[in-house]
């Protein structure tokens, strides 16, 4: 969004400037289109902050004690067709996410951004009306730029393994306060725990802002705040906000910090500039504000596009860990980088000495895509391949190092086994034909053939094969395997996966013609 000195209006919402003289953002373009975005500047833009070069290792690594292991992902911004997805196929809302549900459900934590109301029967401010049930009616249940999502979303949620999420978040107030009251009863109804609103009437006695999970044997506290609600007022004190609570806000980490029945805090801010893969100068600041007081993570979201992460070591030699913005997890904004986003994994230890540290941080690159159908659903690109320039975007980013390959067994601290190496990049044919397999599952929709070298990703075929947008162009031809294949076409070896040399080859079937494809060598 363009900053401007001057006030604007959108709506009836009026943007204004902060006590530290910068525009606050309080109407958010979460919209389903546009393709505005500020790329990463690799020396960092905000001062204080720069970005990791290299490897993400901790001290913690290797020692020795009782583990936890964390999932987060970003905001669950569900536009009208995604909520119309999920009211016309049997999963409903799982089936944004059923390919990463798996991924989710290896963690003993997840976490994700609730970016709006579950407020059955409530309408645009806060009106009481009759609900419509699970449908997307565009009165109770909406889209941008007022969110309102029925409460099966948070069955489905925990049906796919999310402990916690975060409703302090600039569509928190979209239902008015009858929202937000209305929301607080259905998590609380389901009981999947949540932070940073409140019903009206809330102190701080009858539901702190924190709230507590325990697994695994670890007792962690969760934090959630806003940095605005769209310029809705917030008349009843139902909501934290970053900027303008921060004092009460340091003052609660402080507190848990404190507490000996706490093993670690973790504050889940929304905040930054839309669209901007750069941390603003605010975020860095108050992240090391709340480390340095005593949380141990700092887990950001709004962006609605990934910023990177950071190792800040505190005055008292705590490590500590900071990820700027997750981005979307599940959203229709359709511009790449809105589309690429990632899985957290971070790894928690109980040492010897009674400390919490952290020991591991790992990444699966996500891309939400369109499948054939028009139904959308976010998937796991190193499972199901292609997708290179979302996976190429956030690795620019993260690094090739702590990238968790999903089929591999859930080590956050790999480089404790001394025969560990780094993970290759997947090959630009594996998730389609021509790509490498063990199952079925790899191959987008194809066969799996396991007879051959790595495995093939194929089809049988009499004259023609189907191809695929941005992936490698197919040809059917005889492998020996009885009929027409599936492979994938080339110009020279390299493009072939190892085991496969790129050959000319005649068609199976008709018309004759002849193609250089890749086959098995030898």
């Amino acid at each position: 969004m363009a900053r401007s000195a001057a006030l604007f209006v959108v709506w009836g919402l009026v943007g204004c400037v902060a006590d530290d003289g910068m525009i606050e953002e309080t109407v958010s373009l979460d919209d389903e289109e546009g393709d505005a975005y500020d790329p990463l500047d690799p020396l960092g833009k905000a001062d204080g902050f720069v970005p990791v070069d290299g490897p993400l290792v901790f001290e913690g690594a290797c020692a020795p004690g009782d583990r936890v292991t964390i999932a987060a992902v970003g905001d669950v911004l569900l536009h009208g067709a995604l909520q119309r997805q999920a009211f016309s196929v049997s999963p409903r809302y799982r089936s944004l996410w059923l390919g990463v549900e798996d991924l989710l459900q290896r963690a003993d934590i997840t976490y994700a951004n609730l970016e709006g109301p579950t407020a059955d029967g409530v309408a645009a401010g806060g009106r009481s009306v009759s609900d419509p049930g699970p449908t997307f009616d565009n009165v109770v249940y909406t889209s941008y730029p007022a969110f309102n999502y029925h409460p099966t979303l948070i069955d489905d949620l925990l049906t796919s393994g999310v402990d916690i999420v975060s409703t302090a978040n600039n569509h928190g107030l979209d239902r008015a306060a009858p929202g937000v009251d209305r929301t607080v009863d259905n998590l609380d109804a389901r009981g999947l725990p949540l932070t940073g609103t409140r019903k009206s009437g809330d102190t701080e006695s009858t539901r702190p802002w924190f709230t507590l999970t325990r697994a695994a044997d670890f007792q962690i506290a969760w934090l959630a705040c806003t940095y605005a609600t769209n310029g809705i007022t917030d008349r009843n004190g139902q909501v934290l906000f970053c900027y303008r609570d921060a004092d009460r806000l340091e003052a609660i980490v402080r507190e848990l910090g404190a507490r000996a029945d706490i093993d670690a805090v973790i504050v889940t801010p929304h905040w930054g500039l839309e669209y901007s893969a750069n941390p603003d100068v605010r975020e860095v600041d108050m992240a090391h504000r709340l480390l340095d007081a005593g949380a141990l993570a700092i887990i950001g979201s709004h962006p609605h596009v990934l910023q990177p992460w950071e190792l800040h070591t505190t005055p008292d030699g705590r490590e500590t860990f900071a990820l700027y913005s997750l981005g979307n997890f599940v959203s229709g904004q359709t511009h790449l980088p809105r589309r690429s986003t990632l899985l957290l994994y971070l790894g928690l230890t109980r040492t010897s000495a009674g400390s919490v540290v952290i020991h591991g941080a790992r990444y699966v690159p996500l891309h939400m895509t369109t499948n054939t159908d028009g139904s959308k659903m976010v998937e796991a690109i190193d499972r199901v391949g292609g997708d290179a320039d979302s996976r190429e975007l956030t690795v620019a980013m993260f690094g090739s190092y702590n990238v968790y390959p999903p089929g591999a067994p859930l080590v956050l601290d790999p480089q404790c086994d001394p025969g560990w190496e780094p993970p290759s990049p997947p090959h630009p044919h594996d998730g389609w034909i021509g790509g490498s397999c063990v199952d079925d599952r790899a191959c987008g929709g194809t066969t799996c053939v396991v007879e051959l070298p790595g495995g093939l990703c194929t089809e049988p075929c009499t004259g023609t094969c189907a191809d695929r947008a941005g992936r490698a162009l197919t040809f059917c031809v005889d492998l020996g395997l009885g009929g027409g294949h599936c492979v994938a076409q080339c110009t020279t070896d390299a493009e072939c996966r190892t085991g496969w040399v790129c050959r000319a080859r005649e068609r199976f079937g008709e018309p004759p013609a002849s193609r250089l494809v890749c086959v098995p060598a030898g």
